[in-house]
């Protein structure tokens, strides 16, 4: 289950990169940039939980490998 609500935010981020050709065509410049601030932010938001997951498995495994096996 780790990796599932990445999965989601991966669909909207592609959902948003296909529709944007078409908002830079048919919005104002404002919504295209608003647009465009919105899927950069998505995708570093998308960057920030990768990395937090990937620290939190490590430190699992560190936590794990310390336990006396007597």
């Amino acid at each position: 289950m780790r990796f599932v609500w990445l999965g989601a935010l991966g669909v909207l981020a592609v959902v948003m990169a296909v529709f944007t050709p078409y908002v830079f065509r048919t919005e104002s410049t404002w919504q295209a940039i608003a647009w465009s601030v919105m899927l950069t932010g998505t995708v570093a938001f998308i960057a920030v939980l990768i990395r937090s997951e990937l620290l939190i498995r490590r430190m699992g495994r560190r936590t794990n490998s310390d336990a006396s096996e007597t």
